[in-house]
């Protein structure tokens, strides 16, 4: 991966630019790992073992994923406050090693949602900083390629972590809390990562003076784009709900839950193939556009999952999920980042995730309720509508910025 000094880099040196952005992209790789080796099995362990319903499921993952935006809005505006990000990014990651502990150890539904909650208030204080950070070390014009990278490592992260928790179920008897134990290792390694490679850069003043300090009212100073963006990806959020749904209508065709961690292994090795080199063609290609396709791939994804009731239809369905998130998860991020100035790129990304973790509380609560009422294919009923009405405001927004261009020209 090469990379140009800039301005903003100037106090490291490109080979410790480029082995920061590397290990932040290792450091997303354990995270992912880790957090998949839990997640793969915890809607059979929460169903089928602890006997939750699929509303209280629901509810726990809107619930545990509100509380991983909000915390990631507080963590991005106090990286901005206090021009840092690494030591919030630190505190995120030692929560996310204790946290799998109390998973092992949890007897009842109560505990699983503070283990939850706790799990995802700690993703939530690493996410926003280490995306302000990545924009922080890259280079304007490598930016979709830097953020591509992170999310294709992340992605292989969770096919290691699901393919690591099938191959213990299947050998190990289905010891469930054997395997979030063991998660804990790979959060650890990731920890490591941070502490001994990553080095982080002076966050340069764009609008104010040097030293002038974080206030609310800086907002202001973020571009219509930028809300543009945010009111669109609220909407889309809606129709990400959680993987517990997949996996849900999956055991309902046939898939063994054994074999359950091998679909999100399928789904995110597309995710994966795909992340890192639609980054790179938003560096070249209107990025926009690139994002209108790939909502319009979860659009037919829903479909799929509605219309198959078979194993192979589901896996065909999960892999167009994938195919989704490798091309719009990426584009997102640099959307934000290059929409807004430097010192308040860690606000953005809190808004952004507050934003989101909001439609996503939502949506899973929703989503519950639909399954509940409607089978398992309910959630994507619902999905199928709200895609359609992001892809329609993207669209739209797409074209007045054409016609803006056309009339500057």
């Amino acid at each position: 991966m090469s990379i140009a000094l800039s301005n903003q880099q100037n106090s490291l040196s490109s080979e410790t630019i480029k082995s920061g952005l590397w290990g932040i992209s290792w450091m997303s790789f354990f995270w992912s790992a880790s957090s998949l080796m839990v997640f793969a099995l915890l809607p059979t362990f929460l169903t089928e073992e602890l006997g939750a319903s699929h509303t209280k499921l629901g509810v726990i993952e809107g619930v545990a994923i509100f509380i991983a935006f909000l915390s990631k809005f507080l963590s991005g505006v106090l990286s901005d406050i206090f021009r840092t990000r690494k030591p919030l990014i630190a505190v995120g990651s030692f929560f996310t090693i204790i946290v799998k502990v109390i998973f092992a150890l949890a007897t009842s539904i109560s505990w699983i949602f503070v283990a939850r909650s706790i799990d995802r208030l700690s993703k939530g204080i690493r996410s926003s900083p280490t995306d302000a950070l990545i924009a922080d070390l890259s280079p304007k014009s490598e930016r979709g390629k830097s953020y591509g990278l992170r999310q294709s490592m992340y992605t292989m992260g969770a096919v290691a972590g699901s393919f690591t928790a099938a191959t213990l179920m299947y050998f190990g008897n289905n010891n469930y809390r054997l395997i979030f134990m063991l998660s804990a290792i790979p959060a650890t390694v990731a920890l490591i990562i941070l502490l001994t490679i990553v080095k982080q850069p002076a966050i340069q003043n764009e609008l104010k003076p040097k030293n002038s300090s974080w206030q609310i009212s800086d907002v202001r100073f973020l571009p219509s784009s930028f809300w543009k963006l945010l009111f669109i990806s609220f909407i889309l959020m809606f129709a990400r709900f959680s993987e517990a749904f997949i996996i849900l209508r999956a055991k309902s065709v046939g898939w063994l839950i054994p074999l359950l961690p091998v679909l999100l292994i399928a789904m995110e090795l597309v995710h994966a193939a795909a992340a890192y080199p639609m980054g790179k063609l938003s560096d070249r290609y209107t990025k926009k556009s690139l994002l209108l396709k790939g909502i319009m791939v979860l659009v037919v994804t829903n479909f799929v999952f509605i219309q198959f009731s078979s194993v192979m239809g589901v896996l065909v369905a999960a892999m167009l999920a994938g195919l989704h998130m490798g091309i719009t998860q990426g584009l997102l991020s640099t959307l934000v980042a290059e929409s807004t100035p430097a010192e308040l790129r860690g606000t953005a990304f809190a808004l952004y995730y507050l934003s989101s973790g909001t439609a996503v509380l939502m949506g899973n609560s929703l989503a519950g309720h639909l399954s509940d009422t409607f089978g398992t294919m309910g959630p994507f009923m619902g999905g199928i509508i709200f895609t359609s009405i992001a892809s329609i405001f993207l669209f739209f927004m797409i074209r007045e910025t054409g016609k803006v261009r056309a009339y500057k020209g």
